[in-house]
């Protein structure tokens, strides 16, 4: 009888885990630094110093950032992930395959074996409930960028994470490397020049965390499939006044705009690379030598527009109530 893979038991998924991102990947800290990290989180230190290869960097754990200890300007985006988020995150998508094993008539040892390996391989796109640290991050910056003058600002009902597939990940980290290191704008990083935005859509279907099939859910067609230029406008009905391209903005206000009843708004690292800045519209190419453009509007709105897929990687679902 074929054994099933050993992933280890609720004891092991209930260790929380810390991670940083680089080149639009969550990369793991080594177990003692990760030790290190959460024994300092739940001191409620708001930082702590960890040596690593290249260099001694300080944990911020109130703006979730690891720094450069000599060169503060080098900062990285970092997360916590607990047992139950983790694991949550590993079995949404072998809950698709454990449906198709079960339907074909398989025995339950092949059940388990292709859901664990699912869970180590296949990543097939879906999402999970957010973690309290990464709710906290979200909705942080959407009530910081929020333009109260606009209206008040909306009860979010449900945050996401986005767990895109390997293809879409891959096609992202490839594009940071290929634009490489060139100045990163406030927060951002690089290689790429990385920056968190906002992008509003729609999504027109009950979701509980799978990506629905239908062709008029942008929403879930972004989850499936990332972000595809063909499709630009089917969501907002708006191909954009800066040029042809995917577009995302710092202010949560603008993106919630998009969308009309059934909007959410998809939280996305941009590839920014370098910027081209305009202040009137345009149809015109972005400039050459420049990766993305930003338009400065006279209401002190930016929007990023960048002309490929691969240029934008979505990392969470914010839905309202």
């Amino acid at each position: 009888m074929r054994k099933p893979l050993h992933l280890g038991g609720p004891a092991h998924w209930a260790m929380a885990s810390w991670s940083w991102l680089g080149a639009g990947r969550w990369q793991a800290y080594d177990n003692a630094t990760s030790r290190t990290i959460e024994q300092a989180h739940k001191q409620g230190q708001a930082t702590v110093r960890i040596a690593l290869k290249n260099g001694q960097y300080d944990i911020d754990l109130k703006k979730m950032q690891q720094v450069h200890a000599t060169r503060p300007s080098k900062t990285r985006t970092i997360r916590r992930e607990d047992g139950q988020a983790s694991s949550t995150a590993s079995t949404c998508s072998a809950a698709t395959s454990a449906r198709s094993v079960r339907s074909s008539g398989s025995s339950t040892d092949e059940l388990s074996l292709v859901s664990q390996m699912q869970v180590l391989h296949m990543q097939i796109p879906c999402c999970s409930v957010a973690s309290e640290d990464e709710k906290s991050s979200v909705q942080l910056q959407f009530s910081k960028k929020w333009d109260t003058s606009r209206e008040p600002e909306p009860s979010i009902s449900e945050i996401y994470t986005i767990h895109v597939s390997a293809t879409v990940q891959e096609r992202f980290t490839r594009c940071c490397e290929a634009i490489g290191e060139v100045p990163a704008y406030g927060y951002g990083e690089s290689p790429g020049n990385q920056q968190r935005r906002f992008h509003g859509t729609r999504q027109i279907c009950n979701f509980k965390g799978q990506p629905c099939d239908s062709e008029g859910c942008s929403a879930c067609g972004i989850i499936r499939e990332g972000f595809k230029l063909q499709y630009i406008s089917t969501g907002s009905g708006n191909r954009g006044a800066f040029g042809e391209g995917h577009y995302a903005t710092s202010m949560s206000a603008t993106a919630k705009g998009y969308g009309g009843s059934q909007n959410v708004v998809i939280v996305t690292k941009v590839a920014a690379g370098k910027v081209e800045i305009v202040r009137q519209t345009t149809t015109a190419a972005i400039a050459a030598g420049c990766h993305s453009r930003v338009a400065m509007k006279s209401n002190g709105v930016d929007e990023i527009v960048v002309p490929d897929d691969a240029q934008m990687l979505p990392l969470f679902l914010i839905r309202f109530a």
